[in-house]
């Protein structure tokens, strides 16, 4: 049985025939985006929730509506492999957006200058996303059991979802500003410790160096690049085809700045998410586990291949139902510790 299915097993990447205009429009919308925000950090402001609110809507509708021209210049299982990678993105961004807000506080970031940061942050995760991409393409491409290694990494993301979901992460929490990855930065780069406006670098005692402002969009950078581990594996084995993987990045990374302002409001009203988040990693690293027919020095391996169709709707399953569960559920309340009077 097994012999029979590895032997129809297409090839772990693909490429579909995306037409010039495809890449034009995609170049033509982050150029719009770097516009649009360079005119509105312009004049530093705090954003205020109704503000972020409705150019997250913005965002989230413009990627949806990027798939038309997808589906009809490309094809209808494209379309379904972006919506799919592009939601997948989206929810694995949570995550993200929850250790800004950490990173944020830690310093003592002023609210006026948010924005401007995480642009930066945003024009460096499309940057790395693109390499990371290639290079997982690139891998898939010419050694098809590094599917295997890439599903194991989904496994321990899926492990770290499911511990999140129930909770554990708070036992886990540490101070940014007390982790060794800040302590390295602050020893090999000259950080001062202090905000100069929006500038990226001051003077001190006559000495050129980083403000703090800085050395925070160097740390939120570094932290994408560690999410980047988990989330350009999973959507590679949604989508291995480039165009498709990295539109539905752009489009998901876009709208981060937005959603990081309403998602206080929006974390607690959609807690299963993390349940339904930890699901779709663990189908996802079975389904890359499973797939080569082969390992290095030809040894046989499953070779299981899982028609695109049923993948997607297990994916579709588990997110839509995760955001039912949390419209028609509470948040269930963390177990008291038992009080003994004394």
């Amino acid at each position: 049985m097994i012999n029979c299915i590895a032997s129809t097993v297409t090839t772990q990447v693909h490429h579909y025939h995306v037409p010039w205009f495809m890449y034009a429009i995609l170049i033509g919308v982050m150029i719009v985006y770097a516009i649009i925000e360079a005119l509105h950090v312009h004049h530093d402001h705090v954003i205020s929730t109704k503000e972020a609110t409705i150019w997250s809507g913005a965002y989230i509708a413009t990627a949806l509506l990027f798939a038309i021209p997808v589906f009809l210049f490309i094809g209808a299982q494209a379309s379904g492999e972006y919506l799919a990678a592009w939601a997948i993105e989206k929810a694995l961004s949570l995550d993200n957006l929850f250790v800004m807000g950490l990173i944020f506080t830690s310093f003592n970031v002023p609210p006026a200058i948010e924005r401007r940061m995480l642009n930066y942050g945003i024009a460096g995760a499309i940057f790395f996303r693109l390499i990371f991409i290639v290079a997982g393409f690139q891998l898939l491409k010419t050694f098809a059991w590094v599917s295997i290694f890439f599903g194991l990494i989904l496994l321990r993301a899926a492990w770290k979802a499911f511990k999140e979901a129930r909770g554990d992460w708070q036992e886990e929490k540490v101070e940014i500003t007390e982790q060794k990855l800040w302590k390295t930065l602050t020893k090999i780069l000259p950080i001062h410790h202090k905000f100069d406006g929006h500038k990226l670098t001051t003077k001190v005692n006559g000495k050129r160096v980083l403000t703090l402002m800085a050395g925070v969009i160097i740390l939120i950078e570094l932290s994408d690049i560690v999410f980047a581990v988990d989330s350009v594996p999973a959507v590679l084995a949604v989508s291995p085809d480039r165009f498709i993987a990295y539109s539905s990045n752009v489009f998901a990374i876009l709208g981060l700045r937005a959603l990081f302002f309403v998602y206080q409001s929006i974390s607690d009203r959609f807690w299963a998410l993390e349940w339904g988040l930890a699901g779709i990693l663990a189908w996802i690293s079975f389904k890359m586990i499973v797939a080569p027919a082969s390992l290095p020095f030809g040894i046989p391996w499953i070779g299981l291949h899982i028609p695109v169709a049923v993948s997607l709707g297990i994916l579709a399953l588990l997110l839509a139902g995760s955001i039912v569960v949390s419209f028609r559920w509470k948040k269930p309340l963390p177990a008291k510790p038992l009080r003994i009077e004394k």
